[in-house]
């Protein structure tokens, strides 16, 4: 869900656990359609849909965050959870622990370079 990579599991590297986190088929799709709108988000990069400005456009959005990512992590998580309605917590899984964990790692982590890095490929993406 959250690391990039076709198969799950199958680039990850516990030495590097940063690489590819947050950059995942089912983030970037709930990203895309967060920020561009739902027609977008199965679109090819360069595909233009829609007749209206997208969503970042008319919230005045000009660049991911921290924040929008952890949002993105939260509505793909609930997108597969077992609740049908939202609710703080989903068996153990906690949103808001999830929310504020995910804003923490991209903000706090070890390498600068690798925040820095996440937040180019989602300006690129969306």
């Amino acid at each position: 869900m959250v690391y990039s990579s076709k198969i799950t599991g199958e680039n990850f590297n516990p030495q590097q656990v940063q690489n590819g986190l947050f950059e995942g088929y089912l983030l970037e799709r709930v990203m895309r359609h967060l920020f561009t709108g739902p027609f977008s988000a199965l679109c090819a990069d360069s595909e233009s849909v829609g007749t209206r400005p997208c969503n970042a456009h008319l919230h005045n959005m000009m660049e991911v965050e921290a924040e929008n990512i952890a949002y993105g992590v939260i509505q793909s998580r609930f997108a597969i959870g077992s609740r049908d309605k939202w609710k703080e917590e989903d068996g153990n899984y906690n949103y808001r622990s999830a929310y504020y964990q995910v804003i923490s790692t991209i903000r706090d982590a070890p390498d600068p370079n690798w925040a820095k890095a996440l937040h180019e490929h989602w300006n690129l993406y969306v």
